[in-house]
């Protein structure tokens, strides 16, 4: 897909409305995952709460509070939440051994790792939404989907990146509680152009 500013306004305007009619569910419910999530076991569940809240957001549906702790439901829920993760570092911990290996060769390689982590990182940035959308598919071929989106939407993926890493970065700089209203509207926008760009999902 080309570039198409009518599916990142539409996101963004989701975005706002979805955080507006949830407001204390959004809120709260990154608060509690912020705070819960400095307990290492308790960061991917509560993280898969957030992205599962943004989803329900983007589709126009009421958002709870315990939205946020469906990571927690069951047994399975919670291994499924960490399983994610687990792959996303694995592959993370491969990226920065190969680009300290290409360091040691020669310092101007850095540049291929670097290039390495970006794609890997847009990557899963789609791949998230994916997984939380997909109950039946597993961390493995989420990421395949997640690049897939890339692929065929490099641009779009781009720019929706970019929109929403300024929207956190201005949450943080407005005394860094202003990411209570950035982030949910960030992640709801993003899950907004995530359907835009694969419909059948």
């Amino acid at each position: 897909m080309d570039m198409n500013f009518v599916v990142i306004s539409a996101g963004l305007k989701n975005g706002w409305e979805a955080f507006k009619n949830n407001i204390v569910a959004y809120v709260v419910g990154c608060l509690i995952a912020f705070i819960g999530s400095i307990l290492i076991v308790t960061f991917a569940p509560l993280m898969y709460g957030i992205y599962h809240m943004a989803v329900k957001g983007s589709r126009g549906e009421k958002v709870e509070i315990g939205d946020v702790l469906i990571g927690f439901k069951s047994v399975n829920a919670f291994i499924r939440s960490w399983i994610y993760w687990i792959v996303y570092l694995i592959a993370l911990i491969i990226i920065g051994i190969i680009t300290f290996l290409l360091t040691k060769i020669a310092s101007v390689l850095s540049i291929i790792g670097t290039l390495l982590g970006l794609i890997w990182a847009l990557i899963a940035f789609f791949s998230i939404y994916i997984y939380v959308m997909s109950p039946s598919k597993n961390a493995i071929d989420t990421y395949k989907e997640g690049f897939n989106v890339l692929k065929n939407n490099l641009l779009m993926t781009l720019v929706t990146y970019v929109v929403y890493c300024i929207l956190c970065f201005i949450g943080l700089i407005l005394c860094g509680i202003g990411i209570l209203i950035t982030f949910p509207i960030a992640i709801v926008f993003t899950a907004t152009v995530l359907k835009a760009l694969k419909p059948g999902i």
